[in-house]
Formats: C-alpha cells, structure tokens, sequence
C-alpha cells in the first residue's frame, strides 16, 4: 500500500497548493484592488481642484457683466459715503442685480451681494433680501477685492457652505465697491464637480452634500456612510499636515467602498469645512468569484482538454495501484482460505506467499485455527470439571440441585460412610442428628428417621427430615468453604423429592433415604431406595 499511500499523498500536496495560490491569488487581487481604488482617488482629488478652480473662474466671469455694468457702477458710487446714501439707491440696485443674476445661466448666484467701498452690504439678492448693512470686510476675498484683485473662495455661513466670488467695482479710476456671488454647494454641484467619481462635502462631522454622479460604475453611498470614519480621519497625522486622507476602507451592509478626505480651500478650511471621494470597492470574498466574476473569454481561455486528462490520468493511476496494493492480494489471500475447505484439517496458510497487511491477516487466521483445533482436543480428551454452585443446584430462581451430587445405592467409586444403627425402641425416636433443638417427630406412624425406614411421603415428618438433610448439607459445606447463599431450603427439598420420585419409579420402592458425606473436598447426598 505504500504506492497507493505516496500517490494519495501527492494528490494531497497537490491540493492544499492549488487551495493555497487560490486564497493567495485572491489576497493578491484585493490588495491590488485596493491599491489601484487609492491612486485613481489621488488622481481624481487633483481633478476636483481643478475643477473648484474653473468652477470659480466662470462664475468670476460672469460676475464680470454685473461689476462692467454702469448702473451697478453709478449706484455703488453714489452709496459711498453714509447709509442714507445707500438707502436712497438700494431698490434701484436690487432691481438691476436681479435681472443681470437671471442672465447667469447655470451660474446664477444664490445670492448676489453688492458691497461699497468699506465692505457693507449695500443690496443682496437671493433669500433675506431686506437684510443690509452688515459687513463683509475681513472675509480674505473681500479684502483683496476691495485692493482690486479677484478671489475665489468657500464659505460657511450658518449651516451651509457656499463657494464665493469676488470681483472689484470700479468707477472714474477708483474702487468704489466689491461684487461677491455666492453659490450654494449642494449635492446637484457635487454631482456636476465630479461627474465620474462620487463627491461629498462636509463641515464638521455632518455631510453637507452627496455628489450622484453619472457614471453607473460611480459609487453610490449614503452620507451616513462617508461620515462613518470622518472622525479617525482628522485625528491622523498625515491629513493634519498635509490636509488629505490616506485611503479608508469604508465597509457597509450593501458593498464596499474606498475614500480619500481632504481640507476645503480657503476660509471654511479653518472651520472644519472639506470634502471626501468615493469609489467602489469590489473586494472578492471566497475562491468562486475567480469562476463567477470571469468574463466569457476567460472561460473560454481555459485548456479544459489538458484538465479532463489531467483528472483521468490521476484517476487511473490511483485505480491502478488501488488494484495491485489491495484488491488484488485480497482476491489472492481469499482463494486460498477457500482452498483449505477440501484440505487437512492440519494444514494452514502458507504466509510466506502475501506481503506486508496481507501476510498479517494470514498469520492471524493461522493463530485462530490453532486456537479452535487445540480447543476442541482439549474438549475431547480432558474429563468434564467440577460443576460450581450454580451448575449443581441450577441459576437462581430455579428449584433444583444437579443430579450429579446425589449417589444411588449401588453405584461404584464411593466412599460413604455406613448409615447408623437403628434405635433399639421404635416406639421411640432419636433427636434429629445435626439439627439442635428441632422437636420429636410423631411417634405413630413410622420409624427412626436414621438408619430405619423415612418418613412416608407427604407427611409431616417428611418435612422434618428434609429440614435435616439440609442443616446437615448446609454445615458441611460450610465447613468445607463452600458457598451457600444461593442455596434456599425451597430449592434443595424440591430437588429432593425430584429425586426420590426418580428412585421410586425406577426401582419401584416405597421410600428413599438421603445422606450427606464428603467427596473430594465437596459436600454431596447419597440417594438409597429403601423397599419395605
């Protein structure tokens, strides 16, 4: 068996490599995976830059109708100076602002704030219109904006962020306002910021916008779920240095995702304002999603012939040396146990014809046979022993005691002792011999029970006698160390008269007398038919 055992063996090894490069391979394939999802975010956060910047560039654009504007530029002169001078102009303002933010387009502001050259609010359009006198000077783009340059920012005003605009007013060679546009981020602006990768907004530790983008491959995770590790994010050393998130693996009841996470641009920066990408994360679970993600040509791709004969030659050779191993000895160590059926009982296997198991088997069934014959010589030539207790007076719960301990009268080979001399008066009975303190026996009718005639069957002296052939038995195999607590008075007077019915009927006598002796070391009863 050993070629069978090493083929086994290899296809084993076999196995457990084959086992091992899948789980491998699919360890390899995630950590790829999660490798690629991370550079494709990197890649993807310098895009969105990019696109906060031309987003900022074309709403700077079109605010540059609002601040070329005359009127806007003759109303925010003519409002330097006090608030009563603002006041008499702001309605006039409002209604040329509102009109030039509905020629915007896609970039309409949600609100459109003009401001004089202290940075007060002069008029606003959008929600709070009445809202005015308020000052915005200290934001950092409104400050470069009243020295005459163009900034772009992100806000936090309240709850919501908005990315800020601001260009300079100038009239007769000097700056006579500033022209902020603001624009609420929302998730329809996340969604058109990064069209091909999910983006999301946050401030604090609250999702302020979730980008949906187009692309079906886009990751669609919930707010709930970008936020999960927001607060493990900020404490790491790397975001607060360099202001961007090494890559997160972010699990949910649905899929898997992977997300980078920066700071925000500017003034909302400082208040914990920032944004996070998303991308799918397909991490392959068991060794099947090898077959079951495979595409058709894949599959196809296989060398299913080389695998079909790469299974059946292992197969065959396995069945092949299955055969010669074990089936084979087998059949032969068989057809020569059925050869030994018409053989000598003498004869035995030739062990030295099987090897290693086989020979073992051979050997044993020699030692068994040997075991059998030597058994029954035992049983034929050796003389049956000496019954133990069980076998003379029968299993408990019978009422017998073996015939083989009673004698009969006649038999060869005893050694018993002559019965004692009958009493010389018969009207007269001796105390029952080994029997103290049992009363006389009725005088009429009978005899002496020792020596003399028993006592007639069905008597009431019947029963004294047998009360003292069994003390008498009782003593003596006590006496002798035998046991006798199986031994019941019931059971011993019922194989007593078992055997006096057995004389009676065979010698045709009238009464039977029992005695107790000794025989080679065991107590035994002599049975003696007595003919009157």
């Amino acid at each position: 068996m050993f070629v069978s055992k090493f083929w086994t063996m290899l296809l084993a090894i076999a196995l457990g490599i084959a086992v091992g490069v899948i789980f491998l391979a699919r360890d390899v394939v995630n950590r790829e995976r999660a490798d690629n999802a991370e550079s494709v975010l990197y890649k993807e956060m310098s895009k969105v830059d990019v696109a906060l910047k031309l987003h900022a560039r074309s709403r700077l654009d079109v605010l540059l109708g609002v601040t070329a504007d005359p009127a806007v530029r003759r109303y925010l002169f003519a409002a330097n100076g006090s608030p009563e001078r603002a006041s008499k102009v702001r309605g006039d303002l409002l209604g040329v602002l509102r009109k030039r933010n509905e020629e915007m387009g896609k970039y309409k502001a949600d609100r459109l704030v003009a401001l004089d050259s202290d940075g007060r609010v002069v008029a606003q359009v959008g929600p709070n219109e009445r809202e005015h006198g308020y000052v915005l000077k200290g934001f950092p783009a409104v400050d470069w904006a009243l020295r005459g340059y163009l900034r772009d920012d992100m806000w936090k005003l309240g709850n919501e962020i908005f990315l800020a605009a601001a260009r300079p007013v100038i009239d007769q060679g000097s700056y006579v306002g500033v022209m902020v546009h603001l624009m609420k981020v929302n998730d329809a602006l996340a969604g058109e910021l990064s069209p091909q990768m999910q983006l999301a907004f946050y401030a604090g530790d609250m999702m302020i916008a979730v980008g949906q983008p187009k692309s079906e491959d886009a990751a669609q995770a919930q707010g709930a779920v970008i936020a999960e590790p927001l607060d493990e994010v900020k404490k790491s050393e790397q975001f607060t240095k360099k202001g961007y998130s090494h890559a997160v693996r972010i699990d949910s009841d649905e899929s898997g995702y992977m997300a980078v996470y920066g700071k925000a641009r500017g003034e909302a920066s400082q208040l914990g304002v920032g944004y996070a990408l998303v991308v799918p994360l397909e991490v392959m679970g068991s060794a099947t999603e090898f077959y079951e993600k495979a595409a058709a040509q894949d599959v196809q791709a296989l060398p299913f012939v080389w695998l079909i004969l790469g299974v059946l030659l292992a197969t065959a050779f396995g069945w092949v040396w299955n055969y010669l191993e074990a089936q084979r000895p087998a059949k032969r160590l068989l057809a020569h146990v059925k050869s030994l059926k018409d053989s000598d009982p003498k004869d035995q296997l030739n062990v030295y014809r099987f090897r290693r198991r086989m020979r073992k088997i051979a050997m044993a069934i020699n030692e068994l046979t040997d075991y059998k014959m030597k058994a029954l010589m035992e049983t034929a030539n050796v003389e049956r022993p000496a019954k133990s207790i069980d076998a003379i007076l029968g299993p408990r719960g019978e009422s017998r005691v073996s015939e083989a301990n009673f004698k009969f009268a006649g038999d060869p080979g005893d050694d018993i002792p002559p019965p004692p001399p009958a009493h010389p008066n018969p009207g007269r009975q001796a105390p029952l011999s080994g029997f103290p303190g049992a009363p006389p026996p009725p005088k009429a009718p009978g005899a002496p029970i020792n020596g003399g005639a028993v006592p007639a069957v069905g008597s009431e002296e019947e029963q004294v006698y047998f009360q003292q052939i069994y003390q008498e038995f009782i003593g003596l195999k006590s006496k002798l160390g035998e046991s006798t607590d199986q031994l019941t008075f019931d059971r011993f007077v019922g194989t007593l008269r078992k055997n006096r019915d057995t004389l009676i009927s065979r010698y045709n006598c009238a009464q039977v007398k029992f005695q107790v002796y000794e025989k080679e070391g065991k107590a035994s009863l002599k049975a003696t038919p007595v003919r009157v």
